[in-house]
């Protein structure tokens, strides 16, 4: 009624400050880590977001996960040739034996 708890019910307003400084322990940090091997935490002004690591994990586990079930597909296909073999091989010998005693 007439703005009475108008106030209230309104957010605060943010406050929002992104410094700009040059920081030589992050440059020392991240030429460390280019010269390990690893990503620098920024590259050229390209900051990592939150989740990134999270997603690049998750699709290493969806590749890995897929050449797993290649390697299971041709094991697979190995194992199906071996039982025909076998099938084949027992016939065979169950025809040689019926022929050897004339049954």
């Amino acid at each position: 009624m007439f703005g009475i708890g108008q106030s209230m019910r309104r957010k605060p307003r943010q406050f929002s400050y992104n410094p700009r400084y040059y920081d030589a322990e992050l440059e020392a940090r991240n030429q460390r880590r280019i010269e390990l091997g690893h990503a620098p935490r920024e590259v050229e002004g390209v900051e990592r977001k939150p989740g990134d690591i999270l997603r690049a994990r998750s699709e290493r586990r969806q590749q890995e996960a897929e050449r797993n079930m290649a390697s299971r597909r041709q094991s697979n296909k190995t194992r199906m040739l071996l039982v025909a073999v076998l099938i084949v091989g027992m016939i065979l010998l169950t025809r040689s034996i019926i022929e050897t005693f004339n049954f």
